[in-house]
């Protein structure tokens, strides 16, 4: 399960991460209202979609894959030596005894940030379930009051869930947030310089 939730949760941060680069560059650019900034504009909007829909999928109730069931499965008593002896025996290879406060203090930060969650919150997009979430613009977000910030805070939160159980589950080191930030810098890099030389004419769209 971990694998998979933290491919998914990667997969949110990057699109959140470009988002938040074209957005950061449209607002240091000096032309905002150049053919290039309408299609950063463009690319954000898709890209902010993209991160709720997969931060949705992570948060799908109806799937047996999901951050969901591992809070489940956290909250087992004897969740604490399951996971601790998967980290143990993983390379390179450690003591029970070593691996118990590791993964006792990733399960908490997992139940702490689960709990954080707004998915109340969240049943405001339940109709887009049914109505194919992958088809859902912008706008529809919108009028279900979902938020930028609702989605920034949702796509954290997984980051932050997907790679506690990741660690606790294989003594990896693998941190979604870490995509975040590096698509997120790459993305404002980028997107200012097109926007910056079409401005200055050294960017021929033609």
């Amino acid at each position: 399960m971990a694998p998979e939730l933290n491919a998914w949760a990667e997969m949110a941060a990057r699109a959140f991460g470009l988002y938040e680069g074209i957005n950061e560059a449209i607002k240091m650019a000096r032309d905002k209202d150049g053919p290039v900034a309408h299609y950063a504009s463009e690319v954000r909007q898709q890209m902010i979609l993209m991160a709720l829909i997969r931060s949705f999928r992570l948060d799908d109730r109806g799937s047996k894959v999901s951050l969901q069931s591992a809070y489940q499965f956290l909250r087992v008593p004897d969740s604490l030596q399951l996971t601790a002896r998967l980290y143990a025996e993983s390379e390179p290879k450690s003591t029970l005894c070593g691996a118990m406060p590791i993964c006792q203090s990733g399960i908490t930060k997992f139940l702490e940030t689960y709990r954080s969650v707004d998915f109340a919150g969240f049943q405001k997009i339940q109709s887009f379930r049914n109505s194919g979430i992958a088809h859902v613009s912008w706008p529809d977000a919108e009028k279900a009051k979902v938020t930028f910030s609702d989605v920034e805070k949702l796509v954290l939160g997984c980051c932050e869930m997907a790679g506690q159980l990741t660690l606790i589950t294989s003594a990896r080191n693998d941190w979604p947030i870490e995509h975040l930030e590096e698509t997120r810098s790459t993305s404002y890099k980028f997107w200012l310089a097109a926007i910056t030389a079409q401005s200055n004419g050294t960017l021929d769209l033609a």
